[in-house]
């Protein structure tokens, strides 16, 4: 976002809110930080929407039209995770490579509901939600509850009935 008065634009989430402060988030300059982040995020993202089972609901989808990015972007090289896909629950299948760490999963899971079955891991290129030890969902103390699968905003975790 761009606020009135600075010549960088800073993340909203961590400028701290100031008496009188004008904030804009729709300007050249945060836009274009914007368009950067998401293409870059796209890179390492598979664009397989039309077999994807959150196709009509992603949020990737969704701000990329708001955008203005095409989802096949070439401006960045494609580096795609090759991990293995968990469908061991049997409510709901989770795709790794579909994840874009938001976190959205981990928050519900630990702080929500004060399980922790999943968490962050790795760092980097290698970064990634899973089980403690990489176990399994359906072998973890995982409960199925599904709540992970709710906040999801893309087809990292979705549920096995969708896939019928």
């Amino acid at each position: 976002m761009e606020i009135e008065g600075t010549d960088t634009p800073v993340t909203a989430c961590t400028a701290p809110v100031a008496e009188g402060m004008v904030v804009h988030t729709g300007g050249a300059k945060a836009l274009r930080l914007a368009r950067s982040a998401l293409e870059l995020l796209l890179a390492s993202h598979p664009v397989d929407c039309a077999s994807c089972l959150k196709s009509g609901s992603c949020e990737l989808q969704r701000i990329a039209k708001h955008l203005g990015v095409k989802l096949k972007t070439k401006r960045f090289a494609k580096i795609l995770p090759e991990l293995p896909i968990d469908s061991s629950s049997p409510l709901f299948i989770h795709d790794p490579n579909k994840c874009v760490l938001c976190g959205r999963c981990i928050w519900v899971c630990q702080d929500k509901l004060g399980r922790g079955v999943i968490g962050f891991a790795y760092r980097g290129f290698h970064r990634m939600v899973t089980t403690f030890g990489d176990e399994p969902l359906g072998g973890s103390r995982c409960q199925d509850c599904s709540e992970c699968v709710a906040v999801c905003p893309v087809g990292a975790l979705v549920f096995k009935s969708t896939a019928h």
